[in-house]
């Protein structure tokens, strides 16, 4: 990524609400047509264009086996993933909930 790009890159902050291309549950994850954009939150910046994100689609949630009740809401566990601005779209609050609320988009 040359300079130039790296600076019209689109820029994704900490917190902030997405959606990322991820497989959905039972999506073979080799086979990115099975793909679809999930919600998700930037965790952090990893490169000029990377990120990584928490993917927060309730079917892909596990229970925490470290702690009593790892599977109550607060004690799920969400992957997380890292993608380029390619692989990431920026949403309102409003369309992210409509994304957690739907297995996918």
């Amino acid at each position: 990524m040359t300079s130039e790009n790296i600076e019209n890159a689109p820029r994704f902050p900490e917190g902030c609400t997405v959606l990322a291309w991820y497989p959905p549950l039972g999506a073979e994850e080799r086979d990115r047509s099975a793909w679809a954009w999930l919600p998700g939150s930037i965790v952090s910046r990893c490169g000029e264009d990377e990120w990584c994100v928490v993917v927060e689609a309730a079917d892909l949630a596990e229970p925490d086996p470290n702690i009593p009740h790892g599977d109550a809401p607060e004690n799920l566990l969400y992957p997380l993933c890292f993608r380029d601005s390619s692989e990431l779209r920026a949403v309102s609050a409003e369309e992210w909930s409509r994304a957690r609320g739907e297995e996918a988009w």
